[in-house]
């Protein structure tokens, strides 16, 4: 079991599919899921701070980080699956999933396919169910020429991904000004997945609608959301409306927990104090 240092593991979660995750402490599980071709590595300041109490695991999902890239289940269908096949291989309950941006698609599409019985809350960080939608009041991720000019004109080379990731980390995850070495860590862990895995995975998020399931999970056990300051006058309003029963927080940038984790972290630690 890892005590006392940050342990890098292989778990075997369907034939021929390793994940990748950082696991360290001891009790009830805390299971990190990062976003579009992030690693677990993102939440190393969580997994310092809550391996104290909890067994705090981060994962990177399929065709991200050093988990396996395979051809088929690029997807997030596949996704929850794989977080299934995690949570069996690992023997786990009690658990609270916590995921970030996309990540929160693998954590209601687990939910949807294997239900809530292993699970005693579930915290979302700054992604609607919802990606795509023509009324401008709800919480997207953009316009649909927007989102149809990056799947198929941005996310289409190695090149054309890491652009797409550097203005995003500038514009849309960090608040501070970057300095070089910073956005280099961030696009390198970024970088692990391969082009076509990021543009399938981005597809497949834009299209998907967990707007049902993330309704249930709020009305039937504890769920928090946390929302990013730059889109909170849509985004608050929408979890508030579209998704009662979840507590909202904002703050920072879209990497938040990142940015700022000693306040994210306190704002977490209340969460789960309360379960």
């Amino acid at each position: 079991m890892a005590k006392d240092r940050i342990e890098s593991k292989y778990v075997t979660v369907a034939p021929g599919v390793e994940l990748h995750i950082l696991e360290k402490g001891e009790g009830k599980p805390l299971v990190f899921i990062p976003g579009l071709t992030f690693s677990g590595e993102i939440f190393k300041n969580q997994l310092e701070y809550f391996s104290s109490e909890y067994r705090v695991i981060a994962i990177d999902p399929r065709g991200q980080g050093y988990s396996a890239k395979t051809v088929d289940g690029n997807d997030y269908l596949t996704h929850g699956r794989d977080v299934a096949g995690l949570i069996d291989a690992l023997g786990l309950k009690d658990i609270v999933l916590i995921g970030w941006s996309t990540g929160n698609l693998d954590t209601w599409s687990y939910v949807q396919q294997f239900g809530k019985d292993k699970l005693r809350g579930v915290v979302t960080i700054d992604m609607s169910p919802l990606p795509l939608s023509p009324d401008p009041k709800w919480w997207t991720e953009g316009t649909i020429e927007e989102l149809s000019q990056v799947a198929t004109q941005v996310l289409t080379s190695s090149e054309g991904c890491r652009e797409f990731f550097s203005e995003y980390a500038t514009g849309v995850m960090i608040q501070h000004k970057m300095e070089p070495d910073e956005l280099e860590y961030l696009l390198d862990i970024s970088g692990r997945t391969p082009y076509w895995i990021c543009r399938q995975l981005f597809c497949d998020a834009v299209f998907s609608n967990y707007l049902e399931i993330a309704k249930d999970v709020g009305a039937t056990m504890p769920s928090l959301m946390f929302v990013a300051e730059h889109w909170q006058d849509i985004a608050k309003p929408f979890v508030e409306t579209q998704l009662p029963g979840y507590d909202t927080y904002v703050m920072g940038g879209h990497l938040m927990f990142y940015e700022y984790p000693e306040k994210w972290n306190r704002v977490l630690e209340d969460f789960l104090n309360k379960l």
